[in-house]
């Protein structure tokens, strides 16, 4: 099966993930090809309906016969979203990592309509159509699947869920830990951002992107599992307390877009939160925001009224 061999919820392109602290610096734009698959089964569906690619700027031309795609122009060492529409499948998100050069034959994965009728039936759930499903993908830090962790340690707020998948893919309605396929189901997830939250009794941590829920569709996701209880602050949530910090200060409009700093020391913050995390923590290791000394990151004392002074905006 497709979905129990899957290293990564995510499809990493070169072997590698832009959540290392070694990624390289933006390139050129690189051609992406591969086929949508189905998650079952890893078999090529037989044709696309549509492709929406999301967290790019611009978005690359995209163009597709039965079940393969080309996407002309992607920036080397991006991470974007890929919203496929197939028949008789659900339409399905999942990520893609781009790394450095031209690639052929990635597998993107839709969930058909018939697995999902499987899982809501075998958990004994009515899913809402104006609210999403989230297939997460729970590994250890080799990208192996990670059995044995109690629902006990996660949750997504609101939703109907955890729900445990069995080691062939089916519904383990008595399951409270997970399988060796390291599935988890949630159902009814409201559109929106979504964000894994502590459990009630916490022994691991499950580290997962934030990422969007939308109604009538599946999410693909993964969950990097360690163990022990998550480091303090765990209530901080890059997508919604730090990023809103640099859309308030006027960080955003100036570097983005039409704003005067466009470009401006090759920072952009634009795109998705993963994007702009990036941006300021990896691809200027120690510069841009300094972990060991955070008063002396860039991103601070740029914008800071420092002496001497220097040509950047001070903000408050």
């Amino acid at each position: 099966m497709f979905a129990r061999c899957m290293i990564s919820a995510a499809v990493v392109v070169s072997g590698c993930s832009f959540t290392s602290d070694s990624v390289p610096p933006e390139g050129n734009p690189v051609p992406v090809k591969g086929q949508v698959v189905d998650f079952q089964s890893g078999n090529a569906v037989d044709t696309i309906t549509d492709i929406t690619i999301s967290g790019l700027v611009p978005l690359p031309q995209v163009t597709h016969q039965g079940a393969s795609f080309t996407l002309d122009e992607v920036p080397a060492n991006s991470a974007f979203g890929m919203l496929v529409a197939v028949p008789m499948h659900h339409s399905t998100y999942s990520q893609v990592v781009v790394i450095s050069s031209a690639v052929d034959g990635i597998k993107v994965p839709a969930a058909s309509d018939a697995f999902i009728a499987g899982l809501a039936s075998g958990f004994g759930v009515a899913p809402s159509p104006a609210k999403g499903l989230v297939l997460l993908h729970l590994v250890d830090a080799t990208g192996k699947a990670a059995s044995g962790v109690a629902g006990s340690n996660f949750t997504i707020a609101g939703t109907n869920g955890p729900h445990f998948l069995d080691a062939n893919m089916m519904a383990a309605a008595a399951a409270t830990t997970s399988s060796s396929s390291g599935w988890v189901v949630f159902f009814d997830v409201p559109p929106g951002l979504v964000g894994l939250s502590q459990g009630v009794s916490v022994t691991a941590t499950i580290d997962m992107p934030s990422l969007t829920a939308a109604a009538n569709v599946v999410t693909i996701a993964e969950g990097k599992v360690t163990a022990g209880a998550p480091v303090l602050p765990s209530n901080v949530s890059f997508t919604n307390q730090i990023v809103p910090i640099f859309s308030a200060r006027g960080c955003v409009a100036c570097h983005s877009g039409g704003g005067i700093g466009k470009d401006q020391g090759n920072l952009t913050l634009a795109g998705s939160s993963n994007l702009i995390y990036k941006e300021l923590v990896q691809e200027r290791p120690n510069i841009r925001v300094m972990l060991a000394a955070p008063e002396k990151s860039l991103v601070l004392t740029m914008p800071s009224a420092e002496v001497p002074p220097d040509a950047h905006p001070n903000v408050t």
